[in-house]
């Protein structure tokens, strides 16, 4: 018979430290990225519509944003009409899922509106959003 060696009593606990870091970590990971998805957007009336359906797919999204007095906004920066069609086609080629969302002021002449679908068109976006209030029936 072989004598069995006294070993001294040990922590036989496994290390929560690396685990802990991790978990930290991922905590400041998602908290990074849910401020990043969050947009700042600009103040619009937005209308009213009957049928207004809320997208289950709201990624690949480039918001072009109208206000009342005609001013235009790519996302939160300020923009002519004129440099829309290249910031649009820019984000067109990033990503060739994109869906224009507009969001235009409910006192907007749809003439102005138009305009902002014919930019979508001309630079090959087939997907374009518009924004809307679902009327309470």
């Amino acid at each position: 018979m072989k004598p069995q060696r006294h070993t001294e009593e040990g922590n036989d606990l496994p290390d929560l430290t690396p685990m802990i870091d991790i978990v930290f970590l991922l905590i400041v990971f998602f908290m990074t990225v849910a401020t990043l998805q969050v947009q700042e957007l600009i103040e619009i009336d937005v209308p009213i519509a009957a049928d207004a359906v809320i997208p289950d797919d709201r990624s690949a999204r480039a918001v072009v944003t109208i206000q009342n007095d005609g001013a235009l906004f790519f996302g939160s920066q300020p923009i002519s009409i004129d440099d829309l069609s290249a910031y649009v086609e820019q984000a067109r080629e990033a990503d060739p899922k994109l869906k224009v969302y507009i969001r235009a002021d409910a006192k907007v002449p749809f003439k102005n509106v138009r305009k902002l679908f014919s930019v979508a068109a001309e630079v090959g976006v087939q997907n374009v959003i518009f924004a809307s209030f679902q009327s309470n029936k």
